[in-house]
């Protein structure tokens, strides 16, 4: 089998693609797709944790610290000693990103939209639970 035939090689190409085609879209709000997950994860949950905040955007603590870090001096998140435990940090959003998640939001979905154009809404629903599928299965604890 041809390397470009494997399902590692499709898939990590496409999630490339998906990233460079959201990070060009993003450069007007100055932020980053990774940024962007931060952000996104913050909006629904409110507070979290910086330990939190990474394992729901599928990174490791070291680098998601670096991308709360970006987000602190760019004034878009919070982070303060948690009151519960003080060698961690919680972090939350202010303002500024409060004013831009719609926005924001709303290219995200149009670059998800436009990574599925020509497939019916079956075969996202067959590939969204066969991606799930997926990551269960590898999920070993590899990626914290």
């Amino acid at each position: 089998m041809k390397i470009e035939d494997s399902l590692g090689y499709l898939l990590n190409s496409s999630a490339k693609l998906i990233k460079r085609t959201l990070d060009a879209q993003l450069k007007m709000y100055d932020i980053t797709s990774s940024q962007w997950a931060v952000l996104s994860v913050l909006s629904v949950e409110d507070e979290l944790s910086q330990a939190e905040v990474a394992d729901k955007i599928n990174s490791d603590r070291a680098t998601c610290g670096t991308i709360i870090d970006k987000l602190v001096s760019k004034k878009l998140v919070e982070k303060k000693l948690s009151e519960n435990d003080r060698r961690s940090y919680n972090v939350k959003l202010l303002p500024k990103a409060v004013n831009i998640i719609s926005e924001v939001s709303s290219i995200a979905n149009s670059v998800n939209d436009l990574a599925v154009i020509g497939l019916s809404a079956s075969e996202i629903q067959t590939l969204v639970k066969c991606l799930n599928i997926i990551m269960k299965n590898l999920d070993g604890g590899l990626h914290k």
